[in-house]
């Protein structure tokens, strides 16, 4: 049966009403625009990330903003037990588990040959590792409440770029966002039986979080390579996570949105 055209009829197709989300790297900016996003929809949320009471404090802050259920939760996501008792834990709290947003990520500065095996094993750990836990534990529930869900993971556009060391020493991170793209489109093809829809999107450079680390200079490298010759936002980002997450995008899985001022094609 086809949707009738009725006034109000595509707005009704982005309503998450009586949904759940789980969103990972709960702390920050972005991890804000999304909650808010979801919850203005009429999503519960539930925020998770190594720091717990900044979660809660962020959670606090949308239910009192937008009259929805909202809980911080502690998860280290290179940690399977704490990713499975996050996952727990919300299904727990909202009866149901219909939306996953991966948005923890991590970051190493260095040219590649002085890369301690350390710090490429936090961004593994963190960026491609910790993603698939989630991804994997959120989708058990949501195979086994046989009701399918949308995950939606946040790359980033320097999964389609390679830097010159001036422009940029991010070796792991970019290797590691890349993969995630693809790990997208592998899931999306296991679970699409189960009604499970998987997708990412990758936003440029945002005027929050890793970009607010970068130098006056190489932040300028960056600008002269973003054809809008501005920084996103974080409220840029989060209508495309909306249209993954709800029914507006149910006939789009395995893709990756790249949401960057035109960064991929300067």
């Amino acid at each position: 049966m086809t949707t009738p055209f009725d006034p109000g009829f595509v707005a009704r197709q982005f309503r998450l009403d009586g949904q759940a989300a789980l969103i990972t790297g709960g702390r920050g900016a972005l991890a804000e625009a999304i909650a808010a996003a979801l919850a203005d929809l009429g999503c519960d949320i539930a925020l998770a990330s190594r720091h717990e009471n900044d979660c809660a404090e962020t959670a606090a802050g949308i239910a009192a903003r937008f009259g929805r259920q909202a809980i911080g939760l502690r998860c280290d996501i290179s940690d399977e037990e704490e990713v499975e008792a996050a996952v727990g834990a919300t299904v727990e709290r909202f009866g149901k588990l219909d939306i996953l947003v991966n948005n923890a990520g991590a970051s190493w500065w260095g040219l590649p040959e002085e890369i301690p095996l350390s710090g490429w094993r936090k961004v593994v750990d963190t960026n491609l590792t910790g993603t698939f836990l989630a991804c994997r534990h959120a989708a058990r529930h949501m195979i086994a409440s046989g009701a399918g869900g949308s995950i939606v993971n946040i790359a980033s556009v320097g999964a389609f770029l390679s830097y010159t060391p001036d422009a940029g020493q991010v070796v792991p991170y970019t290797t590691t966002k890349a993969a995630m793209v693809h790990l997208t489109s592998d899931l999306a093809a296991q679970w699409a039986r189960h009604g499970i829809r998987v997708n990412a999107v990758a936003p440029g450079s945002v005027e929050t979080g890793m970009t607010q680390t970068l130098d006056a200079n190489t932040q300028q490298k960056l600008l002269d390579g973003i054809l809008l010759h501005r920084f996103g936002r974080p409220s840029e980002i989060v209508a495309t996570v909306a249209l993954l997450a709800s029914a507006a995008g149910s006939f789009i899985t395995g893709q990756t949105y790249i949401v960057d001022g035109g960064q991929c094609l300067a």
